[in-house]
């Protein structure tokens, strides 16, 4: 108990040398324990339809396309990268941001609560009717989610200060994780316990229940009141569009680093495209069942929640930039694991090294995007970094499900090493700001 005194204690307290403004200050334990908690149960939820590999086996019961499985996460992923730019004018105007991230937020949700019905249908129409219904409510869950994020991460900004936000994404993701984990127990007990599709339909209305929990927590955050409040002149609405793609023809022209970032997150997409087959490639390598599927997940959670606990423990020193560099150059290993693994016991370092990827990434990239423009920009930086290498995402399915179909999936796994090496080359040119010893 002590020991988590003083890891709250780290990551809480707040110093004069740290330059907090007294309206993010005052509520910022409260507010880490909001966003704690909707990240606790939003990951209790993710893990039981986790879309990396529950959905594309769940899928995979669906249709035997690669290509249609790997387009369920892809759709997921791009649809939560590719709105964000189109609201970014929007959101930089708001001052307070936390009443629309609310209402995005139910949009997001709305879908999952479909799932459980769509499993009613198996059995009574075709499975390729079903297939399609599945993709439009993924469709549906990654725009909502694209539309819900540019807020989400901009309310993250304003209540939580540069100097702590390594800890706090990676402290609250470890709980998180350990969500994750329980929920992932659950999904290999109903995925294994009952008949299909009954185990998913189940799994599906539990998760669906924490989702909404979830939100209960986030819409606890107590934003700061804006500093300023200006009231935007009526030319200034008639013109916002202009002056919004403007701006970012100027930040594309003028702000080399930060065409660099993007071109290596472009290239890190086209390189994660072998993530969608990671459990479907073990199940039919290894003569594995559905149930499978759950296990993988709780091994991704468990590397995640270590690489939380590393990312985020050394994340406000050395800087986002760096966190990202080692989690591709983890990637890539575990690509060459999956390449050359012969069992499944070596196989499971795949996801572990996923899980580790993945981790360092959420923390670090978040960071990034947040240091690579003027802080009164942030909202348009984050826009851009999100839609214009979304549509990579969309991409990587169609590459990855024409690799395996034409050759085998192991030129797949090669080809997305390729695309991480050299993401990896080039995230190594970009800049983030200078650290300070905040430990």
């Amino acid at each position: 108990m002590n020991l988590l005194t003083r890891l709250f204690d780290r990551v809480l307290q707040i110093r004069p040398e740290d330059n907090v403004p007294l309206g993010v200050a005052t509520n910022f334990k409260h507010n880490v324990f909001a966003n704690t908690f909707d990240q606790m149960f939003f990951s209790f939820s993710d893990s039981i339809w986790s879309i990396n590999t529950i959905m594309p086996v769940f899928a995979a019961t669906l249709t035997d396309s690669p290509f249609l499985i790997g387009l369920i996460p892809a759709v997921v992923n791009a649809g939560w990268f590719l709105p964000q730019l189109f609201m970014s004018g929007r959101i930089s105007k708001m001052p307070k941001v936390l009443p629309f991230s609310l209402k995005m937020g139910f949009l997001e949700r709305f879908p999952y609560m479909c799932l459980p019905f769509l499993t009613l249908l198996i059995g009574k129409v075709d499975n390729q009717t079903v297939y399609w219904l599945l993709l439009f409510l993924m469709i549906w869950r990654g725009i909502g989610g694209g539309m819900a994020g540019l807020p989400w991460q901009e309310l993250n900004a304003r209540v939580i200060p540069i100097s702590h936000r390594a800890r706090f994404i990676g402290l609250s993701r470890i709980f998180g994780q350990l969500a994750g984990v329980l929920g992932s127990l659950v999904s290999v007990y109903l995925l294994g316990k009952f008949p299909y599709p009954k185990n998913y339909a189940i799994g599906f209305v539990v998760a669906a229940i924490s989702l909404w929990f979830s939100y209960a927590s986030y819409s606890r955050n107590r934003e700061p009141e804006p500093e300023t409040v200006s009231q935007p002149k009526k030319e200034d609405k008639t013109n916002a569009p202009e002056q919004t793609w403007s701006l970012m023809k100027q930040i594309l022209k003028s702000d080399g680093n930060f065409r660099r970032y993007l071109g290596s997150r472009s290239l890190a997409f086209l390189g994660n495209m072998a993530s969608a087959f990671l459990a479907v490639y073990a199940i039919e390598r290894f003569h594995l069942g559905d149930a499978h599927a759950a296990i993988f997940t709780a091994l991704l959670l468990i590397s995640g929640i270590l690489g939380y606990a590393v990312w985020g423990s050394i994340g406000d020193r050395i800087g986002p930039q760096k966190i990202v560099i080692l989690s591709f150059t983890t990637w890539g290993l575990g690509l060459v694991v999956a390449i050359l693994s012969q069992s499944l016991w070596v196989y499971y370092i795949v996801f572990a090294a996923f899980g580790l990827y993945t981790s360092g990434l959420n923390l670090g990239d978040t960071m990034l995007v947040m240091e690579l423009g003027d802080e009164r920009l942030r909202p348009t930086y984050l826009g851009m970094a999100r839609t214009l290498t979304g549509g990579f995402l969309l991409i990587a399915p169609v590459l990855s499900g024409w690799l395996v179909q034409s050759f085998n999936y192991n030129v797949m796994f090669a080809v997305s090493f390729g695309f991480v090496l050299l993401s990896t080359i080039l995230m190594s040119t970009v800049k983030d700001r200078p650290r300070k010893r905040f430990i």
